[in-house]
């Protein structure tokens, strides 16, 4: 018997194939033509001039579609399709087109499947028409970035909001552009079941902390919080620590009007945290001890462009935090030579994969590499390393790479751009 001829087998060989090679591959038989078919359908790529140009193909499969990425200007013909033909569909993006309440309302009647929605840079989308989701039975996955014409405070109202986030029961939600200034989601604090909410981004939003906060209340699951592009201060951070015990993922890039007593609060209280981003911060080597006391088990961590903290907070978190696996320290430009001598073994030696540490104080001219390299050899698990250029060329990184082929080295492309420029000036 070929196993070719076995339908699991076959399906799972199909999948590791590119689309190209589908098409090629549904030439062979009738079976593998069924099976490459599928499977050609239940990703599809959507816009206006492709189904204007293939509509006989598009209706014929429609059953077959099970993510959709839509994008440019649909409307009439194209919106009727999705929502009346694709009725197996449980993901839709649909991006840089234009809505009104009527559209949503023909394209919420008729994909109930739907699970993951996105609404990137569509014109018309505001609370109004968010309000409209609670439609979506089986909603559980929403991302609205919203056009740059869509950000007016009218377009954003506190009752719809709150109906978008009491009356779904959404598991997944990102929000980028809107300005939420003047929402204070008081109808949410009143909402008597907790919401579903695991994970939670907000962006460019200008949330206030008393909205914030009755949010986070009643999220009792919540495991990843990203607000960027927020404002935040430190009364930001205290109402996240008041209510983020649950966190596991917490993502606070330049906030630089927080101080060491905010970063404290939030670390004291975040205990279970495994990925953290506070790249772009002002955070002294204080608030870095209080993370490393009390987050043991940081699994992640970028301190990208955190210029003030020191090779003593650096080599504090080297030798404590032994969950370790991703460390960015590019920019740290006060992680001197010194940083990277100590004799004391690097505590997650075993798990350190990624170390990404460009435009740090490192002299090559004048600093010995050898401590470096020796913890560098350490690090058994170590696939991804990123530095400068005059770092990365030196001899002795060279014959590291040699040994350990293995280690990806990436060179940092603003230090080279920087390098650039000056000897362009030189000459």
């Amino acid at each position: 018997m070929n196993p070719l001829t076995i339908p699991e087998l076959l399906t799972s060989i199909c999948y590791q194939l590119d689309r190209p090679s589908l098409v090629i591959a549904s030439q062979v038989s009738k079976q593998w033509s069924e099976t490459c078919t599928v499977i050609l359908w239940e990703s599809c790529p959507f816009s206006a001039d492709r189904y204007n140009a293939y509509p006989t193909a598009f209706d014929d499969h429609a059953h077959l579609v099970r993510i959709m990425d839509a994008k440019m200007r649909l409307i009439g013909r194209e919106m009727r399709f999705i929502a009346h033909q694709c009725t197996n569909m449980t993901e839709l993006a649909i991006r840089h087109c234009q809505f009104t309440p009527a559209s949503l309302d023909v394209l919420c009647g008729g994909i109930p499947r739907v699970a993951h929605l996105t609404l990137e840079l569509c014109r018309g989308v505001n609370s109004t028409i968010a309000a409209r989701l609670v439609r979506l039975p089986r909603l559980t996955h929403v991302e609205i970035i919203v056009h740059t014409q869509e950000r007016g405070n009218g377009d954003w109202r506190e009752e719809h909001m709150v109906i978008l986030l009491t009356r779904c029961h959404l598991e997944y939600l990102k929000i980028l552009g809107p300005d939420l200034s003047h929402v204070h989601l008081a109808g949410v604090a009143r909402y008597e079941n907790p919401l579903q909410l695991v994970s939670l981004h907000l962006i460019g939003t200008f949330i206030p902390d008393d909205a914030l906060s009755r949010i986070l209340a009643k999220c009792p699951r919540l495991s990843t919080f990203v607000l960027l592009n927020n404002a935040n201060k430190n009364s930001t951070l205290q109402t996240i620590a008041h209510h983020g015990s649950s966190l596991r993922m917490l993502e606070l890039r330049n906030s630089k009007s927080v101080t060491t007593p905010a970063f404290d609060a939030v670390f004291k209280s975040c205990h279970l945290l495994t990925r953290l981003d506070i790249s772009g911060t002002l955070i002294h080597d204080a608030a870095i001890s209080t993370l490393v006391r009390h987050c043991p088990w940081i699994q992640a961590l970028d301190l990208t462009g955190c210029s003030r903290i020191t090779s003593t907070s650096f080599l504090e978190m080297m030798v404590t935090l032994e969950e370790l696996k991703e460390l960015r320290v590019g920019g740290c430009t006060r992680l001197s030579i010194d940083s990277f001598l100590g004799t004391v073994a690097w505590v997650s030696r075993g798990r350190l994969e990624v170390l990404d540490m460009p435009s740090v104080g490192i002299k090559v001219e004048k600093d010995p590499l050898a401590g470096l390299i020796q913890h560098l050899e350490s690090l058994t698990r170590l696939r991804h390393l990123t530095m400068d250029e005059p770092v990365g060329g030196h001899k002795a990184v060279q014959e590291f790479l040699l040994r350990r082929p293995c280690v990806v080295l990436s060179i940092n492309t603003a230090a080279l751009r920087v390098l650039w420029e000056s000897e362009r000036q030189a000459i």
